[in-house]
């Protein structure tokens, strides 16, 4: 239970614990889950109709057959672990989401509709940013399992079984890819920003050939220096997101010449990468 401590400071809540908070107020109509996929810096819930749930759970006939359909979230209920000193530092993290929605688009992102709330805790009243965001039903992009000559069409075939090899699908899957990471690009080196695209999960391909980012809360300053950023968890998240990127334009793009962009030209130098390798065996031998 966590009336006892802060909800910035633990790992797991349920589902029960989150109605009980002060500005939880839903509908009867919705049933909370907790996702599977939980955020390091984000607890992360599914916002259901009580409906589907009952269907899920007790099933339903179909032609004298019973079945329990998976109920498919309405939204994603989002309560960020981020501590808020002042209001105003909320407001910079509400921005940063506006930022990358004006320069993304709602086709490339989970559109989130982001509000600050007062939280009561074990430390008194807080500073909270939550989200309701949209629901992207698909199957996580990892850049690093990407193989062979056509990786796309691979993935098509491991996860949405039954499409035809260089389908629509798997043609607008790279259509959506090659858009996004010149958007994402362009971001970089127009505002000095770059969204966390490194995160086990952080991107989602759907069925139907749609890239979207699905985490909008973790964006990174870009700084053209020699010191290797490390974000909170200590993980060189600028560098790794800046790696998906050229991976995205080596194997999908087949850009032969990436490496020539002034963005790789500086974070792909030997000596750099060999320092985010350490970092990265750091990062992990403590988590």
């Amino acid at each position: 239970m966590i009336m006892n401590s802060n909800i910035h400071d633990v790992a797991v809540i349920t589902a029960e614990e989150v109605m009980a908070l002060n500005f939880i107020n839903l509908s009867p109509a919705c049933h909370l889950r907790r996702y599977f996929r939980q955020g390091l810096r984000s607890h992360i819930f599914e916002v259901l109709d009580v409906c589907d749930v009952s269907k899920e759970t007790q099933g339903e006939l179909s032609k004298g057959v019973r079945w329990f359909p998976r109920a498919v979230p309405q939204k994603m209920l989002r309560i960020l672990r981020t501590r808020f000193s002042q209001l105003s530092q909320a407001l910079d993290e509400v921005n940063k989401y506006t930022m990358i929605l004006k320069f993304l688009g709602p086709e490339f992102i989970a559109v989130s509709q982001e509000f600050i709330v007062e939280y009561h805790g074990a430390n008194g009243s807080e500073i909270i940013l939550c989200g309701l965001q949209e629901y992207v039903q698909g199957k996580a992009l990892d850049p690093w399992d990407l193989s062979g000559d056509n990786p796309i069409d691979i993935f098509f075939q491991r996860h949405f079984p039954g499409q035809n090899s260089g389908g629509k699908s798997v043609k607008k899957a790279i259509e959506s890819i090659s858009f996004f990471v010149k958007k994402v690009k362009r971001m970089a080196m127009d505002e000095g920003y770059i969204p966390d695209l490194a995160g086990n999960g952080n991107l989602i391909i759907t069925a139907r050939g749609e890239l979207k980012l699905v985490d909008i809360n973790n964006i990174i300053k870009v700084h053209y220096n020699e010191k290797i950023f490390l974000d909170d968890k200590k993980y060189p998240s600028c560098d790794k997101s800046v790696e998906v990127l050229a991976i995205l334009e080596q194997k999908v793009m087949k850009n032969k010449f990436f490496l020539d962009g002034q963005l790789y030209r500086h974070f792909f130098s030997t000596e750099r990468r060999q320092r985010v390798k350490e970092l990265e065996e750091k990062f992990y031998q403590n988590w």
